[in-house]
């Protein structure tokens, strides 16, 4: 409310009123100043003051006071009810205190008078309907000279009846309107706290925040996202926006199955079990090659390219007791598997290599381990080559902050060689004395529980898992709840690949009977009720399938912008398929890192198998590379590819494939153009030839100049124009070229506009083919 709605509502001259205002001490100067209740207040408290001091009241007329009450201090002066209505106050009236009552009184007549107003227009207007209706005397009736037509009659009702409605409906109004009730908005800022699923609408957080969805889109779109209301977005862009506004979000994580894994009830007390060891370190140092000497095998020289590119897992029986070892990828790309195999594991071997010393995967593989928070024992690898320096090797793993025993530290560094078997026996003593000190116990009966290391599809097979078994013992014919799948196992295999009856807690193995490959890192449950394993896969299936529209659906705005950008961006499309889930994720990491500005790299499609018909049909839709690692296409697939031109190419080493994608972007990438100035010529006077136009007869100052060449000519330092040089001659002869100091006739294509004293620059442009 303003000064101006104040002096109406209590019927007095605007100015007069900020004069009172003034002299209470209030800052308004204007009619339309904003009044709150709070200057009401002040107000009142100034004019209840005045009155203490002064008997003077505000009246229509000085002195005409009839009565005078007291009303909770406040001096109130009524007046004549004749002087209220004829009369109106002057600035001279406008003395003591304001008469609240008097106004209050003079409003609510005004109202009532308006409100007879309606009422007696509205019975003038149903007593003329009464009237046009009116029915004939009896007289008119007997003498049948009246006739009373229908048509009429009928008319009239219907009037009589619309004014009727038309009267209620007006008095309903007035009632309604009567009866609003007028709401500020609130001033103080309410900081609320919010619980965030995994995913939540639009329209659910605006109604949990109590503020408008409009609201809420605008301040996404400030962050860089474009919704609808009823989208669906993720739980870290709803807390981004939460945080912003001023409110507080707690992250929730919807979970029906209350942490199964950890709720399950085994009965017995916890046995000792068998130490789990992941060999980790930098490619090439050594890693299967020490796990090789340990099981007396040769994997490392069965692998392509002989590097490890999946993990694996394996058992060995040292001093009747056997040690699971995990074998883990040094590649770059192979860095979430690495962490997999930390997480999972009791002691970390990490291998260094003493002629190469500590790398990034070196530095990364630790990081992991210190991560997990697992007992780090270094293994000092090919101290048998002449280029070995332990005493280094030691000094760069003391910058990362393992300091070995000898130096006064507490981590185990024990020189080795897995060619000639030195050290082996050493490092397997101190694996077993780590293991024995750490007291490692669980259950091993109930149901099992563990971790998928890697998962694939197998021919004759279909999809299979290796899984480490952490507690309880699996057996076959168990109901395993992995991912978002729950499915009977058909088999389990040991690392030898034997068929088994269960499993212990510590053991890896294989088994098959799945509906499709789980993701690496999945942990897996035995359950015994089918109807709630079934219950619980759907409701997984369900929650990563929003997550998933959550992700797709949630548009960022430099997205958008680069893609309105990219009508000439080229764009490689690639279909990647593996053998494994563990290497399709390095895979999908590789081709990720390689972020160019000029070409946009997509992934269409990456899945687990050999190549079918379906990805070829993909392909050719997409416009899209098929790169199989470790699979091969079946005949039709391939016949059905060189059909329809679409390339196949299989790898069998990551390094490889990843060279393959460079090669990719490199051809679609726009070559760097390299400019180089061959000479320059200065025009000493015009010819004119009928056959070639004007001809600038030149002095080559610097360089040599060659005809048929890119040209600029310079004119105070300025280009004026550039073309092709299509005419060198030298003297009536033409010449394949003209060196420093001679002169000669030079003709610009289509340029006549050429003056003495200009500069002719000649050069040529060379495409250098970009790399990356």
């Amino acid at each position: 409310m303003n000064v101006s709605q104040l002096s109406k509502v209590i019927g007095y001259d605007p100015k007069s009123l900020l004069l009172q205002i003034t002299a209470a001490g209030l800052s308004h100067k204007l009619e339309t100043d904003e009044v709150s209740n709070e200057d009401k207040k002040i107000l009142l408290t100034f004019l209840k003051s005045a009155k203490k001091t002064s008997k003077k009241t505000i009246s229509l007329k000085k002195g005409s006071v009839s009565t005078s009450s007291s009303r909770k201090g406040v001096s109130i002066t009524r007046l004549n009810q004749s002087e209220e209505t004829t009369k109106k106050p002057s600035n001279s009236d406008f003395s003591g205190s304001i008469d609240f009552d008097a106004a209050e009184a003079k409003r609510k007549d005004a109202e009532k008078k308006v409100e007879e107003e309606k009422k007696s227009k509205s019975d003038e207007k149903q007593n003329q309907v009464v009237k046009r209706i009116k029915k004939p005397s009896p007289a008119d009736i007997k003498a049948k000279k009246t006739f009373i037509p229908s048509k009429p009659l009928f008319r009239s009702k219907a009037d009589s009846k619309k004014n009727k409605r038309e009267l209620e409906g007006e008095r309903f109004l007035e009632t309604k309107l009567s009866n609003v009730q007028e709401f500020e908005r609130p001033t103080e800022f309410i900081q609320k706290e919010v619980t965030i699923p995994e995913t939540i609408s639009v329209a659910d957080l605006a109604s949990q925040l109590s503020i408008k969805s409009g609201e809420l889109i605008k301040s996404l779109m400030a962050n860089g996202v474009m919704v609808t209301i009823n989208q669906l977005i993720d739980q870290e862009t709803a807390l981004v926006v939460i945080e912003e506004l001023g409110h507080i979000g707690v992250p929730i994580t919807e979970n029906e199955e209350e942490n199964l894994i950890d709720n399950i009830v085994y009965e017995g007390k916890e046995e000792p079990r068998n130490p789990i060891v992941s060999v980790l370190g930098h490619v090439d140092h050594g890693k299967t090659s020490i796990l090789d000497f340990i099981r007396k095998s040769s994997v490392a020289d069965s692998e392509e390219g002989g590097i490890t590119q999946g993990i694996g897992a394996y058992q060995v029986n040292h001093n009747d007791s056997l040690i699971t070892f995990i074998d883990t990828p040094g590649h770059a790309a192979f860095s979430q598997m690495r962490a997999r195999g930390a997480n999972s594991t009791d002691i970390v071997v990490l291998v260094v290599a003493a002629d190469d010393s500590v790398k990034p995967q070196t530095e990364e593989a630790f990081n992991h381990a210190k991560e997990a928070g697992v007992q780090i024992i270094v293994a000092l690898n090919k101290i048998d080559l002449p280029e070995a320096d332990i005493e280094k090797v030691k000094g760069d793993l003391s910058a990362l902050g393992l300091v070995p025993e000898d130096w006064g530290g507490d981590t185990q560094m024990i020189p080795i060689s897995a060619k000639t078997g030195d050290g082996m026996e050493d490092l397997l003593e101190s694996i077993q004395l780590v293991s024995e000190l750490m007291e490692l116990k669980t259950n091993h009966t109930g149901p099992a529980t563990g971790i998928v290391l890697e998962s694939g599809v197998r021919r004759g097979e279909g999809a299979v898992a290796t899984l480490l078994v952490q507690r309880g013992t699996l057996k076959s014919g168990d109901l395993v709840l992995v991912g978002d799948q729950s499915r009977k196992i058909r088999s389990i295999k040991n690392y030898k690949e034997e068929v088994i009856e269960n499993a212990p807690p510590a053991s890896p193995v294989f088994i098959s009977g799945l509906e499709s490959p789980p993701d690496a890192g999945d942990e897996f449950i035995v359950v015994k009720d089918e109807k709630a394993a079934k219950v619980l896969s759907e409701n997984r299936a369900n929650k990563m399938r929003d997550k998933r529209l959550a992700q797709k659906g949630v548009m960022n705005l430099e997205s958008m912008f680069a893609s309105a950008g990219e009508g000439v961006k080229p764009t490689i499309n690639l279909i990647l398929k593996s053998d494994t889930n563990g290497s399709l994720e390095a895979l999908n990491g590789a081709v990720g890192n390689m972020k160019v500005d000029d070409v946009a790299i997509k992934v269409v499609m990456d899945t687990v198998g050999p190549i079918s018909t379906n990805d070829v049909n993909l392909a050719i839709a997409s416009e899209a590379f098929i790169y199989g690692f470790n699979v091969r296409a079946d005949k039709s697939a391939i016949a059905l590819a060189e059909k329809e031109g679409i390339t196949i190419q299989y790898f069998g080493i990551i390094y490889d494939l990843i060279d393959a994608v460079k090669l990719l972007i490199e051809g679609s990438l726009d070559p760097d153009i390299k400019e180089t100035i061959l000479g320059k010529a200065k025009v000493k006077d015009i010819f004119r030839s009928p056959k070639f136009g004007s001809i600038a007869g030149s002095i080559v100052e610097d360089g040599t100049i060659y005809p048929n060449k890119n040209v600029r000519v310079i004119r105070d330092n300025t280009v004026v124009h550039e073309g092709m040089l299509d005419s060198l001659r030298r003297f009536k002869d033409e010449a394949k070229e003209v060196k420093s100091g001679t002169e000669c006739g030079i003709g610009i294509t289509n340029y006549t506009d050429i003056k003495e004293g200009d500069v002719i620059e000649v050069f040529q442009r060379d495409e250098i083919k970009r790399k990356l």
